[in-house]
């Protein structure tokens, strides 16, 4: 098989156990390189967008189990529409540099990874993939991405290094109510994701002009209304972006960014949880890092 022919498996497959398929350890050699963009993912009637808004549990109503499993779903959306995007980018950028493109991939097998253990954990917790209705947030980016540069910047650069912060916090929640199987998960996807955004760093890093910052040439490659607010969670916790690689500049600038649209983190639910006090690990060795 042909890294096109299975990329195109993925976006075009209606059912969900198909776009799991993992990515091959060999694949046949590509002598056409024309880039091709599809427009819209294959979808089974189950997994259809919608444009009807379904609100993610505040973070206090965690103690229930039925609003965990409306939390993961909402994530498993996002892993899903990932696991597109990046099959997306292999078929619209197919002359992108070896290295990136093997990226592309092992992001993809890890965005499937992650899929299956919210899968898996929301059926325990009585809640089935495409019961509630499906937001195409992502997808709706698509006009953005002319460039294998803008699609790091959104996808890598903003979306997970957003997730960077949404997985330590939701880590460190679930942990305060006493569900370290979730937490545990969390904490998987959180490791994961300093490596996906170093990959897209990698995309957008080589093509910084001489004239531009980091902070410059990522605001020239994102499109109004996204703004940089995407980069960011609930709660802004800048020493997880240096531990993906992101410059102390970039860090800073991201960090001081507001606009209109910028949510105010619950004050209230940071003391109670002790969210930002530190930055959990899977191996615990570094979980007292220093501020940035």
């Amino acid at each position: 098989m042909k890294i096109s022919e299975y990329a195109k498996h993925l976006l075009l497959a209606p059912n969900l156990e198909d776009k799991l398929m993992p990515p091959s350890r060999r694949w046949d050699e590509e002598t056409d390189f024309t880039p091709i963009r599809i427009e819209s993912p294959g979808r089974s009637s189950k997994l259809l967008f919608s444009d009807k808004k379904v609100k993610i549990p505040r973070l206090e109503h965690l103690n229930l189990i039925s609003n965990r499993g409306l939390s993961l779903h909402h994530f498993a959306n996002h892993e899903l529409m990932a696991i597109e995007l990046f099959a997306w980018a292999l078929l619209a950028f197919p002359s992108a540099p070896k290295s990136v493109r093997n990226g592309f991939l092992k992001t993809i097998e890890e965005e499937q990874t992650h899929l299956k253990l919210y899968l898996d954990r929301m059926r325990q917790f009585g809640v089935n993939f495409g019961d509630l209705p499906l937001n195409y947030i992502f997808w709706k980016q698509l006009g953005q991405f002319g460039t294998l540069e803008s699609f790091a910047a959104v996808m890598s650069v903003s979306f997970e290094g957003a997730n960077l912060d949404y997985a330590q916090v939701y880590a460190q929640v679930f942990s305060y109510f006493g569900d370290n199987v979730t937490s545990e998960i969390m904490l998987t996807i959180f490791e994961d994701e300093i490596k996906h955004v170093k990959r897209g760093l990698r995309a957008f890093e080589h093509s910084v002009p001489e004239n531009k910052n980091h902070w410059e040439h990522y605001l020239s490659l994102i499109q109004f209304p996204f703004t940089p607010r995407r980069a960011k969670g609930y709660l802004y916790l800048p020493e997880t972006r240096a531990l993906a690689g992101m410059s102390p500049e970039f860090i800073r600038s991201l960090g001081s960014y507001e606009d209109e649209y910028t949510g105010r983190v619950n004050l209230e639910s940071v003391k109670k949880f002790g969210l930002g006090e530190t930055i959990l690990r899977k191996n615990r060795l570094d979980s007292h890092l220093p501020k940035v």
